[in-house]
């Protein structure tokens, strides 16, 4: 019973290490200026084909990365489905992920 603690600790531990990391990573490989992504963009536009500028009055903080919508209603799907509003490749264009060298 004793030995299960430890092992469940220790395994405790190490996800919330890995994670931290993960966290400090993914902001590492983000484009963002002043932890602001995508130039202060609105993700959601990128969906309709139609990209505009975000209004700081609109923006949101998803795991330490800041977004900035156009309108409310933008803010509120961002919301509802971060995953899938997220920008791809931290929101660098193939062109950069390429010149960069890295996976």
């Amino acid at each position: 019973m004793r030995l299960l603690m430890i092992v469940l600790l220790v395994s405790l531990c190490i996800a919330s290490t890995s994670n931290a990391q993960t966290e400090t990573s993914r902001i590492k490989n983000y484009n963002v200026k002043k932890s602001l992504a995508i130039e202060g963009y609105d993700p959601v536009c990128y969906f309709s084909n139609n990209p505009q500028k975000g209004k700081h009055e609109f923006s949101y903080a998803y795991k330490n990365i800041t977004y900035w919508f156009s309108s409310r209603a933008n803010l509120d799907k961002f919301k509802t489905s971060q995953d899938n509003y997220e920008p791809a490749y931290g929101g660098w264009c193939a062109y950069a992920i390429g010149e960069s060298g890295e996976d």
